[in-house]
């Protein structure tokens, strides 16, 4: 893994940003347990800001990383899941999806450190699951922000989301199968 990750990759705009974006993670999701909304509010507007501000920057400013293509999925597989979570206490999310997406970035997270040693770069997201963290994230952001009027469409979007997010793990999984022929 050292030789795709520079200790100095850490300092580059884009992944300072990206690791803003996990340390608001807690003041998130204690804003919205203690129902103080307007924080809430902000503090999804600069998650949001933050999660296209990071790539623009990287391309912009010619920041492109492997640290950032892998920390920038972390940052929102932690807060989608968490989020899944706390709506989960709140009987708002099935248990079976909680299940899914864990189990899902899970083994994404084991195979990623067990073949990255092989990989002469990051694989980057793939189209089928930034539409399905698209689908998840306004799902779960009906729910957050309470626009109660569309709670009942939240369901087929954990749906769509669920289907997208399964054909993309599949397209990994090809790439994991591609990487471990690898010599």
């Amino acid at each position: 893994m050292g030789k795709l990750f520079k200790s100095s990759d850490i300092f580059l705009i884009p992944n300072l940003i990206t690791i803003l974006r996990l340390v608001l993670i807690v003041p998130l999701v204690m804003s919205y347990y203690f129902d103080c909304m307007i924080y809430l509010y902000v503090l999804l507007g600069v998650v949001i800001l933050t999660d296209f501000l990071d790539g623009f920057l990287a391309r912009r400013l010619n920041q492109i990383s492997d640290l950032g293509k892998l920390l920038d999925p972390i940052a929102d597989g932690l807060i989608l899941f968490t989020f899944s979570v706390v709506l989960y206490f709140e009987d708002l999310i099935d248990p079976w999806f909680c299940i899914f997406y864990f189990c899902r970035q899970f083994l994404l997270l084991i195979l990623s450190m067990t073949f990255l040693p092989r990989a002469d770069s990051v694989y980057g997201s793939n189209i089928v699951g930034k539409w399905g963290v698209g689908f998840l994230t306004l799902g779960l952001g009906i729910y957050v922000i309470k626009i109660e009027s569309l709670f009942s469409f939240v369901p087929f979007l954990i749906y769509i989301a669920t289907a997208l997010l399964f054909l993309s793990l599949l397209d990994y999984l090809r790439v994991f199968y591609i990487l471990s022929t690898k010599k």
